[in-house]
């Protein structure tokens, strides 16, 4: 065997390839069969060849080293070779799994949730088949086309402590040209090359990971030539001529194998070559000369000799380098949307599971089938998380063919397991209702107490002539009245507790007192209003909002700009392709070529249509029909507005024609007039309100989550917000109006992959005032707010089983911020159920090393804690559970699950827990002996 040298200087040659869960191909076609795959002719081969060839020159024990990060793969792999898998397992460190996740998954679209969980799948997966030494800490993410600015919060909570990168903007991978365009300055790319190509990365609640830039793609010497080894190490040379500075130390890196490299080639004349030739071959041309000798080895061998060396690194806070592309945020709108929808309801599934395992008399093994449906749906929905995935930046075959289908199936396999876990709650309740009365269950699966979103929906049961009878519903406040939706279902309003849930009885009496329903009329204007706010929509104006005033210190103020209109509709002429507006420049041509991202001006939408869908008491709903007439393609608009909430919610229905993107309009001013300047808007994680830099002319969309509020100044004095599910493409445009992005059809090519999408799709989004505090603007809790309207109240009929012996109401529990136990004015904080299992339920916790100080095998519950825009260092969490259960332990762990803390008991009769947070997220896992139900 050959000993491996130590890294002490000169050169890190770091084989290694980047297998896409699916891109030009779908997953089987790079699996086994594409035509891309020559193998020895030009060192790029299926996966199944690739992992062949790193287990047999492993085998050879030579010093050969493999970084790869894409779990999926290994775990097809492993079906067709499990000693393959045992091979990879006994190379130790020389086999090198960064991050261990499903898929390389994107860190700007994709939902911050996944982001998590496509890494506790894929490590969970690792460690059950004997990889678990094989894993390292860190987040290689060389092809995601930009950076969430907040990435360091969640890695570090994940327990990440290092990341790789290779795009950001300017960087040269045939993306915006190296300087932006105003105001001028060095690119991203520029700026880490001369600053520090290792650094340390901060987010804005403080936590840090170190990143490493890879200056020149993650791929340097992309492919092994089997007949011209030295070319491969000439490469090398030149890279390191070029890149002489911004290395910390002097120890560089250079990593060797793009797109489905093969570690091995077999030449011509029948000799095998791998990656150890070409580091031999550089060295003995070039590098026993020049000083900057070579070593092969993985990524961590170079983060580990960089950290280990003391050298000082630059600190980044944060890294702007969210506009490498940003077309992609709007293409393909149905992943974004079926992700979303399916990340929710696995959450709300997993809120169930942890009320069922804490407070029912459930039979663990019943409860260890519902969890184990629920961790499928994580496996069946991690593959979404890729970047090539939920991007939509993939052909139509491949769209069409493997991503929209399996997208789809995630949504349903999701929704099935929430309609599972709310069938088991409703069954185990012991309701107590009265004569002619009909038990419900209303849940909340949100981890803290709403103050929106109340009202809840509730399906009939088949054929149940006994529902066509209500007339009201009896809860804690009294007999309510209810409303018959457009559908058929019923409505009435509900306030369960923080992850909770509360039974309420329909009834056949009548509420006490009149009901006041409007009846508004439909005409060449419709007008919704309640009590905080009143919309008027124009038919002149296609159906926008021409009005939209609400309450500010007893008067009354418009949201939007004199005589403009929100929600306009506008097409805008897009040259682009599926990665890129038009405006962005393809290639790194000096001076960059631009396309062009500019209003249609032609375009002219007409109001057709309109008729109310619903009206009252609860809730008032108006579809509109608007057609453009140029092209002849029609949309339908839908606005709903519920009693007691300041939002108004909108639908929008349509298709994009070719070369074209759809794009909401909306004016927004504060009651002076002034328009905003800047933008506040949710990270997968955090939140935000630096804009990038452009880098090319026109608008510069930013990918949000949740939320979006135009501000007059950064992170102050909101004039307005939009809540949405899935619709991340969202900036000012020069007049200050706010501009998103919900349709976009754009078949240009330029790039690896082009598509079309001409699809019909809905997207949901609401618009809301901004919120006065003493007669001053603030964002209030815009996480919260976002949530409770796109995350609706469950309601089943309870069955009458009492099976889970449940209480009427029930929590899991709820969090308060707090500094030095003294609770802190009202944050966007919350809890949120990261997983609840007993050992031996499919994906939970091996039993070994988890077991209480006791000796106990315990069920555990982690459960994650979130802060935004809080100053609190300490969070309470109430978890009524705990007063009654036994020998209960917590400790700190991370958000993957990883142990931080030794386990400590839970004094006994204790419902409340102080968890330390100086970070936006952190984790808890409680463990306990539970004893109900066998």
């Amino acid at each position: 065997m050959t000993a491996k040298t130590p890294f002490t200087q000169g050169i890190l040659i770091c084989p290694t390839t980047h297998i896409d869960w699916d891109w030009v191909y779908t997953f089987d076609q790079y699996y086994a069969s594409n035509s891309q795959a020559t193998g020895s002719v030009s060192g790029r081969d299926t996966v199944q060849n690739i992992y062949n060839a790193a287990v047999s020159l492993f085998s050879r024990r030579i010093g050969f080293t493999f970084s790869v990060t894409e779990v999926g793969f290994l775990q097809r792999y492993a079906r067709d070779n499990p000693a393959g898998i045992t091979a990879l397992a006994a190379a130790g460190d020389d086999f090198c799994l960064m991050g261990g996740g499903i898929t390389s998954p994107d860190n700007l679209v994709c939902a911050g949730e996944l982001f998590i969980r496509n890494y506790l799948v894929g490590r969970t997966w690792a460690k059950q088949v004997g990889l678990e030494s094989n894993l390292y800490d860190s987040a290689w993410l060389p092809d995601d086309f930009g950076h969430d600015p907040q990435l360091p919060v969640v890695l570090n909570a994940m327990g990440l402590t290092t990341a790789g990168l290779s795009r950001v903007p300017g960087s040269p991978q045939g993306s915006p040209g190296a300087a932006p365009i105003d105001p001028p300055g060095p690119s991203i790319a520029s700026q880490l090359n001369s600053s520090g190509l290792v650094f340390h990365w901060q987010a804005g609640d403080g936590s840090r990971i170190t990143a490493l830039f890879m200056p020149n793609t993650y791929g340097t010497v992309g492919y092994l030539d089997a007949d011209d080894i030295s070319s491969n190490a000439q490469t090398v040379n030149q890279f390191v001529n070029q890149y002489r500075s911004g290395w910390p130390g002097g120890l560089r890196f250079i990593p060797v194998g793009i797109d489905f490299a093969t570690p091995s080639v077999t030449s011509s004349s029948g000799e095998v070559f791998s990656w150890l030739n070409v580091t031999h071959g550089y060295n003995s041309s070039f590098g026993n000369t020049n000083g900057v000798k070579g070593t092969t080895g993985t990524f961590k061998t170079y983060m580990d000799a960089v950290l280990g060396s003391g050298a000082a690194l630059p600190v980044n806070a944060p890294l702007n380098a969210q506009n490498y592309w940003t077309g992609y945020f709007a293409s393909r709108p149905e992943l974004k949307r079926n992700q979303y929808a399916a990340v929710r309801a696995l959450m709300s599934a997993e809120v169930i599971s942890a009320l069922l395992r804490t407070s029912s008399s459930y039979a663990t093994s019943s409860l260890d089938a519902f969890d184990s449906t629920v961790w499928n749906g994580w496996e069946v929905l991690a593959p979404s998380s890729h970047h090539d995935f939920v991007t939509g930046t993939s052909p139509d075959n491949v769209y069409e063919g493997e991503q929209l289908p399996l997208s789809r199936q995630g949504v349903s396999v999701a929704k099935a397991a929430l309609d599972q876990g709310m069938a088991l709650l409703a069954q185990g309740i012991s309701a107590k209702p009265q004569s002619q009365e009909l038990p419900v269950v209303v849940c909340n699966t949100l981890g803290f107490e709403r103050v929106h979103g109340l009202l809840a929906e509730l399906t009939p049961p088949p054929a149940d002539l006994r529902f066509h009878a209500v007339k009201s519903v009896r809860t804690r406040d009294g007999l309510l009245p209810i409303q018959r939706a457009a559908n058929g279902n019923l409505l009435f309003m509900a306030a369960p507790p923080s992850a909770g849930y509360e039974t309420v009885y329909l009834s056949t009496l009548s509420p006490p007192g009149p009901i006041v329903v409007a009846q508004p009329a439909v005409g060449d204007t419709a007008i919704l209003e309640n009590d905080l706010i009143r919309v008027t929509l124009s038919k002149a104006n296609a159906w926008s909002i021409s009005q939209f005033s609400y309450g500010v210190d007893g008067g009354s103020s418009s949201l939007f700009a004199s005589q403009s209109v929100g929600n306009q509709l506008r097409f805008y002429k897009d040259t682009g392709n599926i990665y890129q507006f038009g405006n962005e420049p393809y290639g790194s041509t000096n001076p960059p070529s631009y396309g062009t991202f500019s209003e249609d001006t032609s375009a002219r939408f007409v109001g057709g249509d309109a008729r109310w869908l619903e009206q009252g008491p609860y809730r008032y709903r108006l579809q509109a029909e608007v057609t453009e007439q140029v092209s002849g393609h029609r949309f339908t608009l839908e606005y709903s507005l519920v009693v007691g909430e300041r939002f108004l919610r909108m639908k929008l229905t349509g298709a994009s024609p070719s070369g074209r993107s759809v794009v909401v309009a909306f004016p927004m001013v504060d009651p002076n007039g002034n328009v905003p300047a800047n933008l506040s808007y949710g990270t997968p994680h955090y939140q935000h309100d630096v804009l990038p830099v452009p880098n090319w002319p026109g608008p510069t969309f930013v990918a949000t989550h949740d939320y979006v509020f135009p501000c007059l100044q950064q992170g102050s004095q909101p004039v307005g917000g939009i809540y949405h599910q899935g619709i991340p493409a969202w900036t000012l445009d020069d007049a200050g109006v706010l501009l998103g992005v919900v349709l976009r059809n754009t078949p240009g090519g330029g790039r690896g992959a082009s598509g079309s999408d001409s699809g019909w799709h809905e997207q949901e989004y609401v618009v809301a005032p901004p919120l006065s505090v003493n007669g001053t603007p603030r964002l209030g809790t815009p996480l919260k707010d976002a949530l409770s309207v796109t995350t609706p109240l469950e309601a089943r009929f309870i069955s009458g089983g009492q099976g889970g012996a449940l209480a009427e109401t029930g929590s899991l529990g709820q969090v308060t911020a707090t500094n030095a136990g003294t609770p802190v004015e009202s944050q966007d904080v919350m809890i949120r159920v990261a997983r609840v299992q007993a050992p031996g339920a499919e994906g939970g916790y091996p039993s070994a090393g988890n077991a209480t100080t006791s000796g106990a095998i315990p069920t555990s519950l982690v459960v994650r804690t979130e802060k935004r825009g809080s100053q609190a260092t300490q969070l309470t969490v109430r978890f009524p559970f705990l007063a009654k259960a036994s020998n209960a332990e917590m400790q700190a762990v991370t958000a993957l699950e990883a142990p931080l803390t030794e386990l400590a008991a839970v004094p006994s009769g204790t419902d409340t827990v102080t968890v330390d947070s100086p970070y936006a997220l952190s984790a808890l896992r409680i463990a306990w002996r539970r004893t109900q139900g066998g």
